[in-house]
């Protein structure tokens, strides 16, 4: 049994939310509770395990945004964020200013990830859709082949997973409000989806003889073999790369991280 530093009198908190806190040297009894039923939530569906990295930005500061949940030490192994250019981080996330603004998650998908087994997400608490905005992404080539991202232009959700010129998939959207996920989970099942509910058909264009980028994934901006591009301006109160998402997992993920940010009071 693990002795809680940081729960007020009850029960010991997940080992995995104790990791996280205590690297973070996070100690407010809200953001504990939100973080430890956060990691009990997305155990109990089932999905703690597709995730590779977990971004909660919690704690306000850009120490406390930079820890990866599902792997906290202080590495780029560990996929822990390094913030570039203007950002501005507070209790309700880590805004980037749309100009020079991202984030180096050190996670390359090509060796990281299981190709056709993929997925992106974001939280955002900006309704503005911003044009030709990449919030996660990778590029060989400023927007070209092949391509790992998920953004926004105006009125739609774009993704791609992985071959930007043929299967860029795009979605309209009322607002950009909200749990933004795009998934992969076989060659020919490409989806999108808005508070766990999906965006439009099912993208069935395969992408078997494709490959993933082999170049860190950025946050808030798009990596390309000429620098970032695509710069966001969206507040971030959540963001996640890990396997691909069935529709049952997409909702429950959704519920998960909607709850998680409803305890912050910083839901949309």
């Amino acid at each position: 049994m693990i002795i809680n530093p940081y729960v007020f009198g009850g029960p010991a908190i997940d080992p995995d939310a104790v990791a996280f806190l205590t690297a973070a040297a996070i100690t407010d009894p809200t953001i504990t509770s939100a973080i430890n039923t956060l990691v009990v939530d997305m155990k109990g569906y089932g999905i703690w395990t597709k995730m590779k990295a977990i971004y909660p930005f919690v704690g306000g500061t850009a120490t406390t945004h930079k820890w990866n949940l599902k792997d906290p030490q202080d590495t780029n192994a560990a996929f822990r964020l390094l913030f570039s250019g203007g950002w501005t981080h507070s209790t309700t996330g880590a805004l980037p200013n749309g100009t020079n603004g991202h984030a180096y998650t050190f996670l390359i998908p090509n060796t990281s990830l299981t190709l056709l087994n993929t997925h992106l997400s974001f939280y955002s608490r900006t309704a503005a859709i911003g044009n030709a905005q990449r919030d996660i992404g990778a590029y060989m080539g400023q927007y070209s082949v092949p391509s790992f991202g998920i953004g926004t232009n105006t009125g739609v959700l774009i993704s791609d997973h992985y071959w930007f010129t043929t299967n860029r998939m795009s979605r309209s959207i009322p607002n950009a409000q909200g749990l933004m996920l795009t998934s992969r989970i076989n060659d020919t099942t490409h989806k999108a989806y808005r508070n766990g509910i999906q965006l439009g058909a099912t993208d069935t264009v395969s992408n078997s003889t494709n490959t993933m980028p082999n170049a860190g994934l950025f946050i808030g901006a798009a990596n390309s073999d000429s620098g970032a591009t695509g710069y966001s301006n969206k507040q971030y109160a959540f963001a996640s790369i890990g396997d691909g998402l069935t529709d049952t997992e997409a909702a429950n993920f959704y519920t998960a991280v909607q709850n998680f940010n409803t305890t912050l009071t910083r839901n949309v």
